[in-house]
Order: C-alpha cells, then structure tokens, then sequence
C-alpha cells in the first residue's frame, strides 16, 4: 500500500470485494477511513481510500472492509 502524492488517497490491493462507501479499519476495529474509489484488472483491483486522518502510520499495514448497512425507507 502507498498514498498518492497527488490526491491523498491511500492504495490498496484488494482481497475481496469492496463497495464505494465502505468503511475502511485497521486490527484493532479503529476505522482509518472509507473506499472511496477502485480500480485495476478485475482479478487485481485496487481500492482508493479517503482515509479520516493522516495515513503514513498506515502504510504497510493489512486494513479490512466492513459493509456499512442502509437504513431501510418505509
């Protein structure tokens, strides 16, 4: 993983699938920002993620995805 000197955003290999607006964390559940954007071949995307505070401290480190859940409109 890397920042992207030109707009901030962290780069992530993707394991699994991910959905713009998923909340992005680290190992201890601390939420280190949201998917912002993917991209790349479809059997090695990549995800751009807007992250919540500076992201060098997460710079190597494995991140995981949670489904954020929708409210249901009646």
């Amino acid at each position: 993983m890397h920042v992207s000197k030109s707009t901030g955003l962290m780069i992530v290999r993707a394991r699994e699938e991910a959905s713009i607006g998923n909340f992005v964390y680290d190992s201890k559940r601390k939420r280190v920002g949201v998917v912002f954007d993917f991209f790349g071949p479809v059997r090695a995307p990549y995800i751009a993620v807007k992250p919540h505070s500076d992201p060098a401290p997460f710079v190597g480190v494995e991140l995981f995805i949670e489904e954020r859940l929708r409210e249901r409109r009646r």
